[in-house]
């Protein structure tokens, strides 16, 4: 027990919140109806690593009104672990409104989420926000953390990984903590994601609201394309390219030393 994390604090009061664990299917029904019939939801995935590449989830939650939220565990272990959804079946049934592009979804730092869920075969569609982004051409000289966000902009302590998990030598894995507090600090990431995206999506005026959706969002995105392929580079088109831009640069040098000759003859 002494190797254990805390569990994490319960909710001030004034921030009272109906967060919900997704463990059988009825209610994973319920939440797939809200899903699709929502204008806008906010989600977040919890993995086993903070290597995009190698992330695998453990579970993902969902928020589409303020202070409410759910958590599906899909791979949290240990003597005490519940019974839990099937992770397979689970992604089938929520890959379709995942890579529609007409729900529309917001995330913090979509880019991890869209690795995480291309690990498991899904391309995520319909990415209407990032607040991470949002709060970064707002306010680029501001930590752009969750944690912090949700400090300055809704005054709001959320809990940290590191409150249930621990650190250093005995800190745990996601999987390991138990689905009581995994749902209150899942949960609690795609509700305050949903809260601070109202909050910010009213600051961006028209020049920063430009920049953020027609450079940041869309540039996030080619990023993502360009992490999980690579970057495939035409060697014959490298060398035509070199060979033109060393003839350009070559171009003056040879034009100056022409008029230097001359004028030495005129002089």
């Amino acid at each position: 027990a002494g190797d254990m994390a805390p569990s994490a604090p319960a909710a001030p009061v004034g921030h009272e919140v109906a967060y919900e664990t997704i463990l059988d299917w009825p209610a994973f029904e319920r939440w797939l109806a809200r899903l699709e019939a929502a204008e806008l939801t906010a989600l977040d995935t919890e993995t086993t690593s903070l290597d995009e590449r190698q992330a695998r989830l453990v579970g993902i939650s969902f928020s589409v009104r303020p202070r409410q939220a759910a958590y599906i565990p899909l791979a949290h272990e240990g003597p005490d672990a519940p019974r839990q959804l099937p992770l397979e079946e689970v992604l089938a049934r929520l890959k379709p409104w995942l890579e529609n592009p007409a729900r529309a979804k917001l995330g913090q730092h979509v880019k991890y989420d869209r690795h995480v869920l291309a690990n498991h075969g899904i391309r995520l569609a319909g990415v209407a926000d990032d607040t991470m982004l949002m709060d970064y051409v707002l306010a680029s000289h501001e930590r752009h953390n969750m944690d912090a966000m949700a400090e300055r902009e809704l005054g709001l302590a959320t809990i940290k990984y590191e409150d249930i998990c621990g650190k250093g030598a005995r800190q745990i894995g996601f999987a390991e903590v138990d689905l009581d507090t995994a749902t209150r600090y899942a949960a609690e990431d795609a509700d305050v994601t949903l809260r601070l995206r109202d909050v910010l999506a009213g600051k961006l005026d028209g020049a920063r609201d430009t920049l953020y959706r027609s450079i940041e969002l869309p540039t996030a995105a080619v990023l993502f394309a360009m992490e999980r392929t690579g970057v495939l580079i035409d060697r014959a088109e490298l060398a035509r390219q070199s060979q033109v831009l060393g003839e350009t640069l070559s171009l003056p040098v040879a034009l100056a030393g022409r008029d230097v000759a001359g004028q030495a003859q005129t002089g």
